[in-house]
C-alpha cells in the first residue's frame, strides 16, 4: 500500500513539458505574422499546407505526433475515415492519399475549421473530404468509420491560461483521452481502428520513464479497447508512440 501510494503521489505531480512551453510561445509568435505556408513531405511529395493563426503547424519539432500517425496510415483503400482534431487539415490530406474513399474532420477551433477547409481545396480534395466545426463527435453524420484518427493533446497538465493553441497540446486529467475511448465506440464499425499518438513528456526524466504510456494504457484498458498496434520512434529526445486500438469483441 505505502509503494502504491508513493507511486502515485510521484505521478499527481505533473509537470509542465520546457518542450510544450516553448511551442506555445513559437505558434504565438508565428501567429502574430497572419497565415503563413509550410511543404509537408510525405514519401516523394511535397504537400502544401496553408498555417492559419493559433493553429498547430504540421511541419515542426512538436509535430512529431502527428507525422506518427500519417506515417502510419498504410493502404486506406476505400475505407470511410474519421479524423478528430483536424487542425491544418494534413491528416484528411494525407489519410485521402493513402487512398481513403471520404474523410469526415472536425475540430472545435473555428481557425482550425477554416484552415482545414482551405487546404483541403488547396490540394484538390474537396470532393473527398468535408470539414465540420464541433467538439470530439458532435458534429459529425450519424455514420461508422473503418479508422478514426484523434489528433488529441498529449500533455496531462492544466495551464494557467486556456487557448486554442494550449487547448490543442494540454488534456488535463486526460479528460478528452477518456472521452475519445467513450465515445468513439458509436462511430467505430466492429473491428475498425482507432489510432492517436501519445509521448513520455511527463515522465521520461522519472523513475519510470514509461509512466505516461502505462497510465493511458491503463485506461485503454479499462474502457473496454486493447492495444492492436504500436509503432515506436524516438525524437527530441523523447519516446514516441503511434497507437492503434479496437474495441473488444
Amino acid at each position: 500500500m505505502k509503494e502504491t501510494l508513493i507511486q502515485s503521489i510521484e505521478y499527481t505531480e505533473k509537470i509542465n513539458p520546457e518542450l510544450t512551453i516553448n511551442f506555445v510561445k513559437d505558434i504565438l509568435e508565428k501567429s502574430k505574422n497572419g497565415i503563413y505556408r509550410v511543404g509537408v513531405k510525405i514519401a516523394d511529395r511535397i504537400i502544401p499546407i496553408d498555417i492559419f493563426p493559433n493553429v498547430f503547424p504540421p511541419k515542426s519539432d512538436y509535430s512529431v505526433s502527428s507525422r506518427s500517425v500519417f506515417e502510419a496510415f498504410g493502404d486506406l483503400k476505400g475505407m470511410e475515415v474519421a479524423d478528430i482534431g483536424s487542425g491544418s487539415g494534413i491528416e484528411s490530406i494525407v489519410a485521402v492519399l493513402a487512398g481513403a474513399k471520404h474523410v469526415d474532420a472536425s475540430d472545435i477551433s473555428e481557425n482550425a475549421v477554416l484552415c482545414s477547409k482551405n487546404n483541403i481545396k488547396l490540394n484538390n480534395l474537396s470532393d473527398k473530404v468535408e470539414v465540420y466545426k464541433g467538439d470530439m463527435f458532435s458534429s459529425l453524420p450519424n455514420k461508422k468509420y473503418d479508422l478514426i484518427i484523434a489528433n488529441l493533446p498529449i500533455v496531462d497538465y492544466k495551464p494557467a491560461q486556456e487557448s486554442d493553441v494550449t487547448g490543442a497540446l494540454y488534456d488535463a486529467g486526460l479528460i478528452l483521452h477518456k472521452r475519445l475511448f467513450t465515445e468513439a465506440k458509436g462511430y467505430i464499425k466492429e473491428n475498425g481502428i482507432v489510432t492517436f499518438s501519445h509521448c513520455n513528456l511527463q515522465s521520461k526524466n522519472t523513475e519510470n520513464p514509461d509512466k505516461d504510456f502505462e497510465v493511458l494504457e491503463a485506461l485503454i484498458k479499462e474502457n473496454g479497447l486493447e492495444v492492436v498496434g504500436r509503432q515506436v520512434s524516438e525524437a527530441l529526445g523523447y519516446k514516441w508512440i503511434n497507437y492503434k486500438i479496437k474495441y473488444l469483441s
